[in-house]
């Protein structure tokens, strides 16, 4: 067992999201909190919010939520809100203003179907949607056939009766009165769960309080960085783990709305970004594009500073990337929507642990399959345990359900899913998964929901779903399929003994589910590999695919 700083003891941390961002604009009230840019990727539409800008829209929204009937009282919780936006300044002001007014906030994924998001709302109950202004009229669809949605609010600097500026208009100055609590429910985000379907994790703003104040103090940042938010906001990693860190930090967040290498060093060059976040995937298509990193590190400043996660990055691309850019700091670290940040590499390890995920920054263990810690190097389920962890998922009978009993293991252990060991130096290792997911390029995909597109078509009789290595995206989604005969549709007289088209089928799967969670390839086989009682061994048909590689992850 390893143990690092133990969140639960920081009694000088902020404990609540409004308490964070207070704390920072009493300190640089007048230094830029957040950047964008607004009318399409390459506008000139600057956009920027001082610290005292943010403090004081963040008590606006509460306030106007308080005003409506949305706020927590004495007698109440505070009412279920949502959030569908690209990165946006607007996106802070919200997730700070309903934090102030101690409503919790659903991060609804834009790259999520119609469907999807609908599922995310109604999950939570969420009443009013705070909307981008390009998305607009896909909420109103939403809201005309949600069950609990009233409301929506049209944010990205959009006017009319349902703007952000029209519903804010006329509340007080001042601190909301509202008194919020370090547990008191905060935020969801979602991941996939074991079905495929979305999975709302509810954390407090101790939660994530702590997660943020822990990781600003490790990622290595400098008094005087510019950090690029290119992850996705409705996304974990870049809500907490970078524009709050940020926030605590008092730096300049700059938000880009899309991704893409040169977009992302035009943001370098156009807003000084010195720090930025990215998953393997973003550093091995800015590789790919060699104008864009050469322009990353030119000039005056320049990028100074990477922090990577999502999926653990192969030593060969950290290699390159170090090669690529000397003097570069390349820090990675390790965390889980449910748990983050867990552990984290320094730059200076960067060539001498390339395969480790880094040293634990809170109370962690390797577990034996009864729970129990395991010593030094010896291989386990990683586990964590504090005030970091979650409170629940949503609709897992109120917090304590099937789905989060799986995670737990006695003594306050909270498991993760992931095999790994603790080296002799205090390093993780990450070895193998023991939850059936693929991350491809920092997005959690479930097999079941891959596997359940298959099946809808008659040409697939079985299926198994798995994740292959890929260069780009860390891993991404294959399948063996036993053919049942039947032609694809419109492909003309069924043929009995035909397969399907590969490409025919992988496109049946990407109309209904996201399209990055479709197969990548088909393999058509004549069966698939069983065990005594009947399961299909997909550890068998994926470890064909991993032979050689340094990890099976």
């Amino acid at each position: 067992m390893t143990s690092a700083v133990t969140p639960d003891d920081a009694a000088d941390f902020p404990q609540t999201f409004g308490a964070l961002l207070r704390e920072s604009a009493r300190r640089h009230p007048d230094k830029a909190a957040v950047v964008g840019y607004r009318g399409g990727a390459r506008s000139e539409n600057r956009v920027a919010l001082s610290y005292a800008g943010l403090d004081e829209a963040a008590d606006r929204l509460a306030n106007a939520l308080a005003r409506a009937g949305y706020a927590k009282t004495a007698d109440r919780p505070g009412r279920w809100l949502a959030i569908l936006s690209p990165n946006d300044i607007d996106y802070a002001a919200v997730h700070f203003g309903a934090a102030r007014a101690g409503c919790p906030l659903a991060h609804v994924s834009v790259r999520a179907t119609a469907a999807g998001r609908a599922e995310m709302l109604a999950g939570v109950g969420a009443e009013l949607l705070f909307v981008h202004a390009d998305l607009a009229d896909e909420a109103r669809a939403l809201l005309a056939g949600a069950a609990t949605l009233k409301r929506i609010v049209v944010i990205g600097g959009a006017a009319g009766p349902d703007s952000l500026d029209a519903f804010t208009a006329g509340t007080p100055d001042g601190a909301p009165t509202v008194d919020v609590l370090p547990d008191d429910p905060a935020s969801v985000t979602f991941s996939s769960g074991s079905t495929g379907a979305p999975k709302g994790v509810l954390v407090s703003h101790r939660n994530r309080t702590l997660s943020s104040c822990l990781g600003a103090g490790a990622f290595e940042l400098a008094d005087d960085d510019v950090l690029g938010c290119t992850t996705p906001l409705f996304h974990v990693a870049g809500l907490f783990m970078w524009l709050q860190i940020g926030i605590r930090r008092g730096l300049t967040v700059a938000m880009l709305e899309k991704w893409a290498p040169d977009l992302f060093a035009d943001a370098i060059g156009r807003d000084g970004v010195t720090a930025a976040f990215l998953v393997p995937s973003q550093v091995t298509a800015l590789l790919d594009d060699p104008v864009s990193a050469r322009r990353i590190r030119t000039g005056e400043g320049g990028l100074r500073h990477l922090n990577i996660s999502g999926a653990p990055m192969p030593s060969g691309l950290l290699e390159r990337a170090l090669d690529a850019w000397p003097g570069l700091e390349i820090v990675e670290h390790y965390g889980q929507s449910e748990s983050c940040p867990l552990a984290y590499r320094p730059a200076a390890f960067a060539r001498s642990k390339p395969l480790s995920a880094g040293r634990p920054c809170v109370e962690m263990a390797v577990l034996d399959r009864d729970g129990r810690p395991l010593p030094r190097g010896q291989a386990g389920e990683v586990a964590s345990r504090g005030a970091h962890t979650l409170l629940g998922y949503i609709g897992d009978d109120t917090g304590d359900g099937a789905e989060l009993a799986d995670l737990r293991a006695g003594d306050g252990w909270l498991r993760t899913g992931d095999i790994g060991r603790i080296d002799e130096d205090g390093f993780l290792h990450l070895i193998d998964r023991s939850k059936d997911v693929i991350v491809s390029g920092g997005e959690n995909i479930f097999p079941a929901e891959v596997e359940r597109a298959l099946y809808l078509h008659p040409a697939v009789r079985e299926c198994a779903v798995f994740g292959v290595p890929d260069d780009r995206w860390g891993e991404v989604p294959a399948a063996h399929v036993v053919a049942n005969g039947a032609d694809l549709p419109g492909e003309g007289a069924p043929d009995e003994t035909a397969p399907p088209d590969e490409a025919a089928l992988i496109d049946f799967v990407a109309a209904r589910i996201p399209r990055y969670k479709r197969p990548r390839f088909v393999k058509f086989v004549d069966a698939l590999p069983r065990t005594a009682i009947g399961k299909i061994q997909k550890n068998r048909i994926r470890a064909e695919y991993w032979k050689g590689r340094e990890r099976a992850i």
